[in-house]
């Protein structure tokens, strides 16, 4: 059984599957996730663009999924069975 769960998000307006959550780091809170689209060229311009994009999904922190919409940073890109996946972190607490 897996610890998240996909859900309908979108990226950037971008349409697709993923889902945040929040991370314990020495820092204080992270945000991070992932996302799966199909249209790898635009998933691969968000990860060279130096602007956020915007992740509208479910955001897992500690033991309650809500709804939310934040900017994040694409850091990188992935080809998987299930589609392209962007790695994401949160560049504003959501």
């Amino acid at each position: 059984m897996s610890l998240y769960d996909l859900h309908d998000a979108k990226l950037n307006g971008m349409e697709g599957e993923g889902f945040a959550y929040s991370e314990k780091t020495v820092y204080g809170k992270a945000y991070k996730g992932v996302f799966f689209g199909e249209d790898g060229e635009e998933i691969e311009s968000l990860v060279d663009e130096d602007e956020d994009a915007t992740f509208e999904g479910i955001l897992y922190d500690r033991s309650r999924e809500r709804e939310k919409s934040f900017s994040v940073d694409v850091t990188d890109m992935v080809s998987t069975p299930s589609g392209e996946r962007a790695d994401f972190v949160a560049t504003e607490k959501p």
